[in-house]
């Protein structure tokens, strides 16, 4: 398999990698602290696309490295650089994608808690009669 050097294009690197008879292009989502669900269903597409899924959900023990590498190679280019230092001691691409879930499944869930004790305490948030306006705020 050949690959060309990425090329960019409005903030996203494009990867196309030349098969005997075909040829795949796929444009690889950046991840944000806001879009982790989208970007691991699409991530997860082109990663399924190119029969690299099976690196992060083995059906067998046996790992291919390298594939495991290609795997990784799609992980790192779709992550920004202050992720990759934080995931730059993974190694394997399984790791690499439990270390993103973690990370961002829970800061959803914590941030999801956050929300609701805050609606929760402004519900319940009423100025007294004897209340003026500016002890109140």
């Amino acid at each position: 398999m050949l690959e060309t050097p990425p090329a960019r294009t409005s903030g996203r690197e494009i990867v196309i990698h030349k098969e005997a008879s075909s040829l795949t292009h796929y444009q690889c989502p950046i991840l944000k602290s806001t879009n982790y669900t989208i970007w691991a269903l699409r991530i997860k597409l082109i990663l399924e696309a190119n029969g690299l899924w099976e690196t992060i959900e083995p059906s067998d023990i046996e790992r291919d490295v390298k594939k495991d590498k290609a795997t990784m190679a799609y992980l790192y280019q779709a992550l920004p650089e202050d992720v990759i230092l934080q995931i730059a001691s993974c190694k394997t691409a399984k790791e690499v994608w439990d270390a993103l879930k973690t990370r961002h499944v829970g800061v959803d869930r914590v941030q999801k808690a956050r929300l609701q004790t805050l609606t929760t305490e402004f519900e319940l948030l009423q100025m007294k009669e004897d209340e003026t306006i500016d002890s109140f705020t």
